[in-house]
């Protein structure tokens, strides 16, 4: 394309020079010249986007094919966490319930187990198309949108409320540790602090649950817009 601008360029330049045409012959040569060229650089540049776009269309459409298969994963395991919180909560809720009606230690016992979960998604794929500055080829923007907010909200919101949940697991399992030696299950699990930490732990099991609920809601739902955009 560079040739062939460069190739009425010189034409134009002929015909300007032309001492056998008259002013009228060169003007109308002129316009002519000008009009290839510039047509030659409007196809050009069109070609060149076009060719452009149909390249990130190609690399967007790969990027949203792997990502089907990452959330795919991702759903799998927040839905076991999910599980594994929800049988952590029962526990504490038997353990907070002692206090009024008490069982034998061995009962208490096998509740006094833990579980610390954290939320590991399959973000290297995202996060690497995002750093790129490709996020904006993706044009459907309910589709982009969606996406945006499982990532930067949704799983940073989840993982925020395991830590704490984890935290207050991590403080019984320290008391308990520390507890003396003499003292039963039962009596352990009735001192202040662990029931307050029952309470605490069971009031955030609850959000944590439905975090999980809200995760596993978007996830599917970003497949679905996948499959909808093929």
């Amino acid at each position: 394309m560079q040739d062939e601008v460069s190739k009425h360029t010189r034409k134009l330049y002929k015909a300007v020079k032309n001492p056998n045409h008259t002013l009228g012959e060169k003007i109308k040569e002129v316009l002519i010249e000008i009009f290839i060229i510039v047509f030659a650089v409007t196809l050009s540049i069109w070609l060149h986007s076009w060719s452009e776009h149909r390249h990130e269309q190609k690399e967007a459409r790969e990027f949203l094919a792997g990502l089907k298969s990452d959330l795919t994963k991702d759903i799998a395991m927040l839905q076991q966490n999910k599980s594994s919180i929800s049988l952590i909560d029962s526990n504490f809720q038997y353990l907070m319930q002692q206090v009024k009606s008490p069982v034998a230690d061995t009962s208490i016992s096998h509740r006094l187990v833990f579980d610390l979960r954290v939320t590991r998604p399959n973000i290297g794929r995202y996060e690497g198309f995002k750093s790129s500055g490709k996020m904006e080829t993706i044009e459907n923007d309910s589709l982009k949108q969606t996406i945006l907010i499982f990532y930067n909200q949704t799983i940073p919101d989840l993982v925020y409320g395991e830590n704490y949940v984890n935290t207050i697991q991590t403080k019984i399992l320290d008391l308990e540790v520390d507890k003396n030696e003499k003292m039963s299950a039962g009596d352990f699990a009735k001192t202040s602090q662990v029931q307050s930490l029952l309470y605490l732990g069971h009031h955030n099991f609850g959000v944590n649950i439905d975090n999980y609920d809200k995760a596993i809601k978007e996830a599917h739902s970003i497949i679905e817009l996948i499959d909808t955009d093929k």
